[in-house]
């Protein structure tokens, strides 16, 4: 990477110029293509390395990298910029070549949109600007090319290109007026990118495709994935085509894209009007494609955004002019690390509903849906869990903190969203987020710790992670507990997001806690001095107990929430806490009524307590709110909510039951107090559900393994296998066999 920042300028097409208040943006300003030959000898490892502001697309002698896509990793660029190094030797050949890099406009160049009706990215990030790349090409060890005053650059066909509301492109002209080359000195930070890159996969064809009564094509995937398009047709000269991309229908049978609108610009609202998008904005922030065709066949694919959708509609064009159209699945390229499988059907879907939601929602950050794209911390502590079962996320974590640290203040909070973009609900100062999405910078360290051995992460990150801790345990809890979301998601909001979250105040108290008790932890792995975090910790337990705990034994408001934050904190008896929670659960018809956080608390705990059952029982729940219902329209994926206004159709959030699957039904969890997961709890629930299970984790030990099944006889034969020098702790009822 050295040579890159020491040889390397930065390279893009002239300076976009959009007025004075932004509004030009959303007129035609054409890509910039950056391209240059040169020479090789004879060589044995070519290697390519590349950072992008904004996204970038490379062509080799005409062959991409290894099917990599939206290449430039989103941060705060005025602290980092990662660079990416590709093996190119396949591409090139001794004599003359030829290298391309196609510019969009990504995280580096937003659209003024108000997102949220307020919201701008242009104003709020710490950098915006016209698209530029840097490379630097080795062959063997020596330098060959780098990007510099000797690049061409011509104009791409893309007119439009937005990370949102999608490009329109010209296919008329293969190659665009040339135009001025700008170069910049290299003045930023660079390190090597840790997360995987984005790739595309496995494409899935629109076959089912029926005319609606405008004339417009509606074309249904059957699926909903987060992805790119594929469209071939016929058309003529300047015939323009237009897709738009739904994640639902409405009642009678059309297209509704309210789910998924950009910033909820253009939702209508309660109070009878439209969110705003600010000046130039599209009227509704619908994801659209636009292409400008030539005569004859024409083929379009996206290039610089990902539609979430499962339904297209094609406007301008006849059901005999489409040769094919196929949605192509596009996330960071996760390596899996667990599997599960059982006899029933519908826990197998569960299985795939839960890892196609969260890969659909990660694109090189942990994202919430396609109309935020946001890196929420709430959500990496609700879903940490459930993500590390199913994903290696240790670059992913990586990232995500050092974001968090970039864009620390200098009080000491960390934001709402990493990187930062302006959002802070309900946080505690501008640039610092309601406390559990603060409470995401020290907890992802610490789950990185456990999973994977992350030492040099908690020292690196500690002296950061304690200027927060410091700084929020030094506010009068009473104040600092009302910067609190509380329990987001719950089905008892009525609504909105924010009306009616259970147990609110308790919350916010309970997480100032968890801050403590991060601490402690820290200071543990550290050999440090944790005793004033210790006796803070008790302290605020002992306020907790004192200002929440009920003489009936339960919590708070009396919800399940409030229970379930008590049994995280050990505040009594977790047996006494969870019977408790069963009741409740009884009473309130079966339904889990906690939010992503106490849900994610409460899966754990009903486990470990013998109650896998309660869990059962909410899971396979016909009647909404439900899974089931949730699930019924055959999207195969999950919704934001159960029963809020406003939801998306491809949403995470509550995706953590994943994690009982895997500690549940399959019997694997990793011990708490696990370095590198070197320790791990096999206690499986012998579900009534399902006769036949099969579960593997595979660890920075090795590879974890359980599997059990109904004899003919009824009896539950289990077998297990661990990798060599692994704790093991098996916990399964008298007569089981072990095999």
């Amino acid at each position: 990477m050295k040579a890159v920042s020491d040889n390397a300028k930065w390279i893009s097409g002239p300076i976009y110029d959009y007025g004075k208040d932004d509004a030009g943006y959303y007129r035609d300003h054409r890509n910039h293509v950056l391209s240059r030959t040169f020479s090789l000898g004879a060589s044995t490892r070519v290697e390519l390395s590349i950072a992008a502001l904004g996204y970038a697309r490379v062509l080799v002698n005409g062959q991409p990298l290894g099917n990599v896509e939206l290449l430039g990793d989103w941060t705060n660029y005025t602290r980092l910029v990662y660079v990416r190094a590709f093996d190119v030797s396949d591409l090139v050949h001794e004599g003359e070549n030829q290298i391309e890099v196609e510019l969009g406009n990504g995280w580096f160049n937003p659209s003024p949109l108000t997102m949220f009706g307020k919201y701008n990215l242009r104003a709020r990030l710490a950098e915006v600007g016209t698209p530029q790349a840097l490379l630097c090409l080795e062959a063997d060890g020596q330098t060959v090319l780098v990007s510099d005053e000797s690049w061409t650059c011509r104009e791409g066909q893309l007119l439009f290109n937005n990370v949102y509301l999608g490009e329109t492109c010209d296919l008329r002209t293969s190659h665009g007026e040339r135009i001025d080359t700008v170069v910049t000195k290299n003045f930023r930070t660079l390190e090597p990118a840790v997360v995987e890159p984005c790739r595309r996969f496995a494409p899935v064809v629109g076959t089912d495709v029926r005319e609606l009564p405008d004339g417009s094509l509606l074309v249904d995937f059957h699926e909903l994935d987060t992805g790119m398009i594929n469209l071939a047709l016929e058309a003529h000269e300047g015939d323009e085509v237009i897709v738009r991309y739904a994640e639902e229908l409405d009642e009678d049978g059309l297209p509704s894209y309210e789910s998924s609108h950009a910033g909820l610009v253009g939702c209508l609202v309660p109070e009878g009007f439209r969110i705003p998008g600010g000046p130039g904005a599209p009227e509704c922030a619908i994801q659209t494609d636009r292409i400008i065709c030539t005569d004859g066949e024409n083929h379009f694919t996206n290039r610089f955004t990902v539609h979430s959708c499962r339904y297209a509609v094609i406007e301008g064009l006849s059901r005999n002019q489409l040769q094919e159209i196929a949605l192509v699945p596009v996330h960071t390229d996760l390596v899996a690390v667990g599997s599960i499988a059982t006899d029933n059907e519908f826990y197998d879907s569960m299985v795939d509903a839960a890892v196609r939601t969260k890969l659909n929602n990660v694109h090189g950050l942990w994202e919430d849906c396609a109309r935020e794209r946001l890196g929420y911390g709430g959500d990496m502590v609700a879903l940490a869990a459930s993500n590390l079962a199913a994903f290696d996320c240790e670059g992913l974590i990586r990232k995500t903190v050092r974001d968090f640290r970039n864009d620390q203040t200098e009080a000491g909070g960390v934001p709402e969203t990493a990187p930062f973009m302006g959002i802070g609900s309900n946080g505690t100062a501008y640039g610092e987020g309601p406390l559990l999405w603060q409470l995401a910078y020290p907890h992802l360290v610490l789950r990185a710790y456990q999973f994977y051995g992350c030492r040099d992460l908690v020292e690196g990150e500690w002296p950061y992670v304690q200027k927060l801790v410091d700084y929020l345990l030094g506010w009068d809890p009473e104040e600092l507990a009302a910067h609190c979301l509380g329990d987001h998601g719950s089905v008892a909001t009525s609504e909105s997001f924010k009306t009616g979250t259970p147990d609110k105040e308790m919350v916010g108290w309970c997480t100032i806690a968890r801050f403590a008790r991060a601490a402690v932890r820290f200071c543990q792995i550290l050999g440090q001095d944790g005793s004033s975090y210790e006796a803070r910790l008790a302290e605020l337990k002992a306020q907790i107990a004192e200002r929440f705990g009920n003489a009936d034994g339960s919590w708070g408001d009396g919800t399940q929430t409030g229970l379930a934050f008590a049994a995280d904190l050990g505040l009594a008896d977790e047996h006494e806490l969870a019977e408790r929670l069963v009741t409740k659960i009884a009473e309130e018809d079966g339904v889990l009524t906690t939010g992503i956080f106490g849900t994610t608390i409460a899966f754990d705990l009903l486990h470990r307590t013998g109650h896998s059952d309660v869990v059962e029982s909410w899971l396979t729940r016909e009647d909404a709110p439900s899974y089931k219902a949730m699930l019924a329209s055959g999207n195969k994926a999950l919704a934001e909510q159960f029963n809020a206004f406003l939801s998306s159709y491809n949403h995470a959030m509550f995706s953590s039951y994943l994690q009982w699957f895997y500690q549940g039904l399959g019997g694997i969890r990793v011990a708490d107090d696990a370095v590198g997961a070197n320790k791990v709890v096999l206690r499986p629930h012998f579900s009534k559900n399902t006769d036949r299970v099969s579960c593997a984790l595979e660890t920075r030990q090795g590879v974890v393994r359980t599997a059990w099944q109904r004899l003919e006889d009824g009896e539950i034969a289990f077998s297990y296998s661990a990798p060599k020098g692994m704790e093991v702790q098996v916990e399964v009822p008298a007569g089981v066999h072990i095999r």
